[in-house]
């Protein structure tokens, strides 16, 4: 064979194992696998600082909102969501990161604080998912932003993106109001509203 018809050969077979380029119109496609990773609070800021007084407990709050979420009923929920068979879940990274995060430094008396996009580019990369294991996989993380006492407003951005390169696909901010009794319940239960409607992105990213 000449040597350019065996070099084209070549490049043609190896185009299909290079790992494909996935768009946000595959966040609802089936036939790509996808991995929930949790709640990112690397960035969170609680705001009007002097409303709270139990800022030492705030570590704490990151683990028990990721296992608040982490259960059967739920899982079975977002995957009919997202149109999936199966959605994997794994906490690992985020419980990594915010593990690292300085209690003292995540309160504001900015209210009107958000993650800019770029911020988020940088908690996808920093999540550091492994591009092996995953390889393929489009990655989902919810992204705390504000959590405001005075305003009684709460902004979790929801994030998509592709594994292979760490680039986010999709992302949208939801403004919602907390409730509940207690530090941890007032501010968790938008977690759970957020992924049990998660399939109503469908239509934004189509």
């Amino acid at each position: 064979m000449h040597r350019t018809m065996k070099n084209i050969v070549i490049l043609l077979m190896l185009i299909p194992l290079t790992g494909s380029a996935q768009t946000k119109k595959d966040i609802f496609n089936p036939q790509v696998p996808m991995v929930f990773l949790g709640i990112d609070f690397t960035r969170v800021m609680f705001t009007k600082s002097d409303d709270f007084t139990n800022k030492p407990e705030i570590l704490r709050f990151f683990v028990d909102a990721n296992n608040q979420i982490d259960h059967g009923s739920l899982h079975n929920l977002m995957e009919n969501q997202l149109d999936r068979k199966s959605v994997v879940w794994d906490l690992s990274y985020v419980t990594k990161v915010n593990s690292q995060v300085n209690w003292e430094a995540v309160y504001s008396d900015n209210t009107d604080y958000t993650v800019s996009d770029a911020e988020i580019d940088n908690i996808v990369k920093n999540l550091n998912v492994d591009q092996v294991k995953y390889k393929d996989h489009i990655g989902m993380v919810l992204v705390e932003e504000n959590c405001c006492k005075s305003k009684t407003l709460q902004t979790i951005s929801c994030v998509f993106f592709n594994i292979n390169d760490h680039k986010v696909l999709f992302s949208k901010r939801y403004e919602m109001k907390p409730g509940g009794i207690g530090f941890y319940n007032y501010w968790s239960v938008n977690h759970n509203m957020l992924l049990a409607r998660v399939g109503k992105l469908k239509k934004e990213t189509e």
